[in-house]
């Protein structure tokens, strides 16, 4: 017999029926090490979502110490407008603040389209985010939407954020600035009249200084000793907004302007004394 017209078993059952079974045996060991690496990698992304829930739970419920503990020792804080806190404390410090200056009421945070890759004991994640507030109607109102850039690492056995990066996608540059669109041109000294927190009229006088569609300046109530307060605020085509925090008998306010009817001599729209509305009208000086 010849043997070399016989082609060994092996490698006819292979041909013939495509099988793979005459080749090494695979490892079962390190087919369970590379399900336990996959395992811990689904576990930590599912804890790194949870850090975002705990982000919003915290600030929404003014646990500023859970809050605190949601940061790593040596972290930083870097929020829309580009202002760095560091350390835990510090990091929890400046986000009451920036909460008690812009939501007087109940508010809600909430996110969504998470990116997270894990290497080991550190991560990064991409996300976006919105944050709510309630107006003095009871109704949510959008106040921002924001995209979070996160560096993150697992101390002491927990995902903590090591950088969290917020960057404010709205508001930002109007619709109407980027398509090269006229705005509004609101800039100089503005006569305020309202009703807002009771039947007395008030009067502020408003320097709103308009650099694109962006506001800043100044408002000064018409007092006995008056201090003026900085202003920011937005425009666009169709609405102006703009506020400022201020103390009123000790304790601290908000005061929001938003005008909806703009002409080169008149504003009108609505005034928001710490949650409290009333129309306002306003006489270009």
């Amino acid at each position: 017999m010849n043997n070399k017209i016989h082609a060994p078993l092996c490698s006819l059952f292979s041909t013939a029926f495509m099988i793979t079974a005459c080749g090494p045996a695979p490892d079962p060991a390190a087919a369970i090490t590379g399900l336990k690496m996959q395992v811990a990698t689904l576990e930590s992304r599912e804890q790194i979502r949870e850090l975002f829930a705990n982000y919003g739970r915290t600030l929404d419920s003014r646990d500023f110490k859970g809050f605190a503990a949601l940061y790593a020792r040596d972290s930083e804080y870097v929020g829309g407008g580009g202002a760095a806190a560091h350390g835990p404390t510090e990091i929890a410090a400046q986000l009451e603040q920036v909460l008690k200056a812009n939501a007087t009421g109940a508010n809600l945070h909430v996110f969504s389209n998470e990116k997270i890759d894990v290497q080991g004991d550190n991560a990064t994640a991409l996300s976006r985010g919105a944050f709510y507030a309630q107006d003095a109607a009871g109704q949510p109102v959008a106040l921002i939407f924001a995209t979070y850039k996160d560096a993150l690492i697992r101390e002491d056995g927990q995902w903590k954020f090591k950088r969290r990066e917020v960057i404010g996608d709205i508001p930002g540059p109007s619709n109407e600035e980027k398509a090269g669109m006229a705005l509004p041109k609101l800039s100089g000294d503005w006569m305020i009249s309202s009703s807002v927190g009771g039947k007395t009229p008030i009067t502020v006088n408003c320097t709103l200084v308009q650099s694109r569609s962006n506001l800043s300046g100044t408002c000064t109530p018409v007092m006995a000793k008056p201090a003026p307060s900085t202003l920011s605020g937005n425009v666009s085509a169709w609405r102006a907004r703009w506020g400022y925090d201020v103390v009123f008998n000790g304790k601290p306010g908000r005061v929001d302007f938003t005008a909806s009817k703009m002409t080169d001599t008149t504003l009108e729209g609505t005034l928001s004394l710490s949650g409290t509305e009333a129309p306002f009208t306003a006489m270009r000086k």
